[in-house]
């Protein structure tokens, strides 16, 4: 595997990586932009309409028949973000030239088409066009109103409210169903001109061959951009520990309740990000874990448990789906793991297990396209530029004494429950 970087121009960074044995190719195009609770729900909404269609393919049905044409190559969005930052993200994937036959240039078809629904969309006079415009909004409407049906994740979108109420990250990746609803084509429209001007754009290649056509074609297409004034993205922005924990609970006809539990840094504290690493892998991401052996498995209380950490935040998630009746005793059994990280109960084991968990992710990280487009993007907003090697080796260089005076740093900011209604209390199917 090799890759390059190279800046194309006013916020536009382009990392190709060289792969020999894929035999086909991907282009991730992240846009990253400030979340806004005012812009969020019209960003969502453009970033999937502009993979629907475009000028020269006005319809999802005249689209979809061009990508069947080219091999089956896919053109997708995704709309998320991390910390106080909005990603939208424009994916493609195509087969590889020298599987074309009678020697037709797949790639240069497939970027103009990727291109073409990111920069040339179906509008006109200032306005997308109002049918493919109605169904990208229908769109967002059924995913923001069917997030209630997915618990897990409802509980930790409700949960990053509590936490970082007054912050950026509160704001739902999706926006709320009331922005959403104002939206119109002329305003969609607006708002693709301000994300093409303002966002940091990071683009990432990766092909089993030198393609310099694509580094081509990308700089002479974003060089067409009018207005670019890219945003000065933060990606750290550590969020303050409150003065008292704060607590909510919601009731909801539900079999299993949900519980998060946000732990703070604080946000004048330095953290050792790498020992931050490994305290979350031990506490709360492998089969050995301390969440998973002694509060899953030993004492039963959770049909799952498990820890993230949000660098961006300085922030610890814990999670899990429990019965009512055992959420009080849960709740202290998850504190009870992160005392124990704090007075250096763990194993040598443990630590050895993160390890190869984490070496297996990397390895497996390079089984695709967006495995490696996933690194990259996770270097930029760490603002590192380590390979997997190197981030494996500081991992390994983690001593005991730098996790437990890291876990030492952790305070309980924000507990959020998600209760089954008493006449759904009984069961234990999960959501």
């Amino acid at each position: 595997m090799q890759n390059s970087s190279v800046s194309l121009g006013n916020g536009i960074q382009l990392t190709e990586i060289l792969d020999p044995k894929f035999k086909t190719c991907g282009l991730f195009i992240r846009l990253f932009l400030t979340r806004d609770p005012e812009k969020a729900a019209v960003r969502a909404l453009v970033i999937d309409l502009l993979t629907n269609c475009s000028k020269d393919y006005p319809t999802l049905a005249a689209l979809s028949l061009r990508k069947q044409w080219l091999y089956g190559a896919a053109v997708s969005s995704k709309r998320g973000g991390v910390g106080d930052v909005q990603e939208l993200t424009i994916s493609a994937s195509w087969l590889d030239d020298r599987f074309a036959l009678d020697g037709e240039s797949v790639t240069d078809a497939a970027l103009d088409l990727t291109l073409g629904c990111l920069l040339n969309p179906n509008a006109q006079n200032g306005e997308f066009d109002a049918a493919a415009f109605k169904f990208a909004k229908q769109n967002l409407l059924d995913t923001i109103d069917c997030e209630i049906n997915q618990k897990r994740g409802y509980a930790l979108t409700k949960s990053a409210e509590l936490a970082y109420v007054g912050e950026p990250a509160a704001c739902p990746p999706y926006g709320t169903r009331e922005s959403a609803e104002k939206i119109t084509p002329a305003s969609a429209y607006a708002a693709w001109e301000e994300m093409l001007a303002e966002a940091q754009i990071e683009i990432v290649a990766v092909t089993p061959s030198e393609k310099p056509q694509i580094r081509e074609k990308l700089a002479a297409a974003f060089a067409g951009i009018q207005n670019r004034r890219p945003q000065d993205i933060t990606f750290e922005t550590p969020s303050p520990c409150k003065t008292e924990v704060k607590v909510a609970e919601e009731e909801m006809p539900v079999t299993q309740c949900k519980m998060v539990l946000v732990l703070k840094t604080g946000k004048d504290q330095p953290v050792q990000n790498d020992a931050m690493r490994m305290l979350n892998l031990v506490l709360g991401c492998t089969t050995g874990s301390l969440l998973f052996t002694n509060v899953r498995e030993k004492r039963s209380l959770c049909y799952y448990c498990a820890s993230r950490y949000q660098r961006t935040k300085h922030a610890l998630l814990i999670d899990c789906g429990v019965r009512t009746e055992q959420i009080d005793e849960a709740r202290e059994a998850i504190l009870e793991q992160v005392e124990m990280m704090k007075n250096g109960e763990f194993t040598d084991a443990q630590m050895e297990e993160a390890i190869l968990s984490q070496a297996n992710a990397y390895a497996s990280a390079t089984e695709s396209h967006v495995g490696y487009a996933t690194w990259v993007f996770n270097q930029k907003v760490s603002g590192s530029n380590r390979t997997m090697e190197e981030a494996l080796a500081a991992l390994k260089a983690v001593t005991r004494e730098q996790v437990v005076e890291t876990a030492k740093l952790l305070q309980l900011d924000t507990i959020y429950v998600l209760r089954a209604a008493q006449n759904e209390a009984e069961g234990g199917l999960a959501e």
